[in-house]
Parts: C-alpha cells; sequence; structure tokens
C-alpha cells in the first residue's frame, strides 16, 4: 500500500517538476546605441511595442547608458525578465524624461480610523505638479510618429541572427533606425 502511495508521490513530482520549465518563446539579443543632435543619448527608454496581435511578440525595453547604449529585455507576465526580443516587426519609441526624486518623508500607512482616501489626498497637495516635460523632441515618444523625417518602424531577426539597431535622433523631429 505504501509503495503505491510513494509511487504515485514520485509520478505526481516528476510531473511537476517537467510541467515547470520555462515557457517562453525564444529570444533574439537586442542590443543598440542612440545618438541626439550627434551626442550618444544617455539614461533614454528604449521601448519596442509589436506591430501584430498574434500574441507571439511581446514589447521589450531597455535603459540607455552614458554612451547611448542599450539591451533590450522582455518582461513576462510571472516576472521574469530576459534579455532580448521576440522576433518581428515593432514600432519604437524613445522618451527621456528628467529623473523625479520621490518623497521619503510620506508614505505612512493612514492611522487607524482615518479615511485613507483622505489621507491620500492631503499627502498629494495642491502644489502636485504632474507634468514632466520631455528632454528631447516628443516625436521619438509617439507610437503613430510615422512620417518622411522618423519612422519608428524596426524588426527583430531570427535567434540565430543578434539584431543590433543604431538610431540617430535629431532635436527638430527626423531621424532614423539603421
Amino acid at each position: 500500500m505504501y509503495k503505491k502511495i510513494i509511487g504515485l508521490f514520485c509520478i505526481a513530482l516528476m510531473a511537476t517538476v517537467v510541467g515547470c520549465g520555462s515557457s517562453h518563446p525564444p529570444l533574439t539579443i537586442v542590443t543598440g546605441t542612440v545618438t541626439y543632435d550627434g551626442e550618444p543619448l544617455a539614461d533614454a527608454t528604449v521601448a519596442i511595442m509589436p506591430d501584430s496581435g498574434d500574441g507571439t511578440s511581446k514589447p521589450a525595453d531597455g535603459k540607455t547608458d552614458k554612451n547611448g547604449n542599450f539591451t533590450l529585455v522582455t518582461t513576462f507576465p510571472d516576472g521574469e525578465i530576459v534579455d532580448g526580443a521576440v522576433e518581428g516587426d515593432y514600432t519604437l519609441r524613445i522618451v527621456k524624461y528628467e529623473a523625479v526624486e520621490m518623497p521619503t518623508d510620506q508614505g505612512e500607512p493612514p492611522a487607524d480610523g482615518a479615511d485613507p482616501a483622505a489621507e491620500m489626498m492631503a499627502m498629494m497637495g495642491d502644489d502636485l505638479d504632474v507634468s514632466n516635460p520631455s528632454l528631447i523632441n516628443e516625436v521619438f515618444g509617439l507610437s503613430y510618429s510615422t512620417n518622411n523625417r522618423w519612422s519608428n518602424k524596426c524588426s527583430v531577426g531570427a535567434i540565430e541572427s543578434p539584431t543590433t539597431l543604431k538610431i540617430t535622433l535629431s532635436s527638430d523631429g527626423s531621424g532614423k533606425i539603421e
């Protein structure tokens, strides 16, 4: 009797272990460089959104370093972050905002009996500034900004051939992706 129970337990355990493998699609490493008015664009976010709605492609993004270099990563619903992007056609967006420092003296839980909504409104105050203007031409952050001066379409190749993007942007709203 115990041998049967132990045998069934072992089979269930093996099925669980085998079933827990990564079910993520294969990714292509995507790296690149961004320049703005001829200079490396540091601390900008480069993001790609899939053009097709077939469910196989996923958004990917990366942050540029001080030399304008970036590597895209894909974040999966299970929270795993993996270098690369799924093969396919994408719309590329680039944004750069001034860093916003979060206040450290707020965020305490509401006192017993306090109205959480009222507490939140009081923390926000009348001087809440939600505007954070772009530090680069805003056309590069728009998903629909395909025109004769800037085409924000790009493709990620097959897994065997890593993709390298050279992105050249200008403050006048023109740019190119090579």
